[in-house]
């Protein structure tokens, strides 16, 4: 099955980052932003729409909403069972959200409800990021190394839903 996107399509999706990273992998930045700039349909084949996640999302300009649930998806992934209770690595959530921005590439030039959206994305990701640097620290010491982690539920209340 052959998919017909645009890279409006796949940024609008949250998914740029992705597709960047298994399917633009030999191109330079300067073919990337062409191809950004002219935003002419391209064909994905199955395989690549599933492993950017194409299949299973659908469009919205509430990239806030698209932004928990990752967060949501990453800590069911990620959080590890330490003591009976979730944490998550300090460095892993902190990469995450930073990250986050390479979603949407700097070439890209939204329509005015994306723009919109994207704004309120920043907005509100600097201030998760805010309140993530005020939460409280569990340091664990395993194997004469000291990790860094934040309670999984902490995270989850840095978010408004």
């Amino acid at each position: 099955m052959q998919i017909i996107v645009t890279p409006n399509d796949i940024i609008q999706r949250c998914l740029w980052d992705k597709y960047k990273r298994f399917c633009l992998y030999d191109k330079d930045e300067s073919e990337i932003k062409t191809m950004i700039d002219s935003n002419k349909p391209i064909s994905l084949n199955e395989n690549d729409a599933y492993v950017i996640g194409l299949l299973k999302v659908i469009e919205t300009d509430n990239f806030i909403h698209r932004f928990n649930d990752d967060v949501f998806e990453f800590l069911q992934i990620k959080s590890s069972i330490i003591k009976d209770d979730l944490y998550i690595s300090k460095y892993a959530i902190n990469k995450f959200v930073t990250s986050y921005y390479d979603k949407f590439p700097i070439h890209y030039k939204p329509e005015l409800n994306y723009k919109k959206g994207l704004d309120e994305l920043i907005e509100y990701i600097k201030s998760v990021e805010d309140k993530i640097d005020n939460l409280e620290t569990i340091t664990i010491k395993n194997r004469d190394k000291l990790f860094v982690y934040f309670m999984s539920k902490d995270i989850k209340k840095t978010l408004k839903t």
